[in-house]
């Protein structure tokens, strides 16, 4: 009987142990492992990078242009000197020491703009004069200037006056003579009115 029973417990005491080493296993290795494994019904993280911005400083090409308005009126006004009168009675002696019977004598009206109207009066009776010695001759007659250089022999901008001699070189043309060149000085004086500096005076010198 004790025999038995002895062989009842080491049975039961087999069982206890292997189902100890059965939780030892299930909990030790089992249930661990599946605890490390990523659940299939969650989104897997990718190297994807993240969608929202962020807030960084502000790039050159995003920062704000500072506009200014240009405004004209803030440039210094350009005070005309002696150079400027030179260049100014050079343009003017070409102009005006060039002509032909045949245009009409525009060369005269065209400068008017630049004349005092002193200059302007005495020019409207010079070219009625000319047109009258045209009328006697149907000849072809002309003329024309280049200037070549220029000397400023008074400037006063105070009391507002100039005189410019410009060297010319001029070339006579007509239908029954030869073409006829040679150097001729141009002695023009000029006038500040109203601000503005104007041909007052023309001599042509012998």
């Amino acid at each position: 009987m004790q025999q038995a029973n002895r062989q009842k417990l080491g049975i039961l005491v087999i069982v206890l142990a292997l189902i100890v080493l059965l939780l030892i296993i299930y909990f030790g290795f089992i249930k661990k492992s599946s605890e490390n494994t990523i659940p299939t019904n969650e989104p897997m993280i990718t190297g994807q990078l993240p969608t929202e911005t962020e807030t960084g400083s502000t790039t050159p090409s995003d920062k704000p242009r500072n506009y200014q308005q240009y405004n004209i009126s803030r440039e210094a006004t350009h005070q005309v000197d002696a150079n400027d009168l030179a260049k100014l009675a050079m343009a003017f002696a070409e102009r005006f020491g060039s002509y032909s019977n045949q245009s009409n004598y525009g060369n005269f009206t065209d400068l008017k703009i630049f004349m005092t109207d002193d200059l302007k009066t005495w020019v409207d009776n010079y070219v009625t004069d000319l047109k009258d010695k045209a009328q006697d001759s149907i000849s072809y007659y002309g003329i024309s200037t280049k200037a070549l250089t220029s000397e400023v022999t008074q400037f006063n901008d105070n009391i507002g006056q100039a005189t410019i001699v410009v060297t010319t070189q001029r070339r006579e043309s007509a239908t029954q003579t030869d073409d006829s060149t040679y150097i001729q000085n141009i002695k023009i004086d000029m006038l500040k009115v109203r601000g503005e500096w104007l041909v007052d005076g023309i001599y042509w010198e012998k």
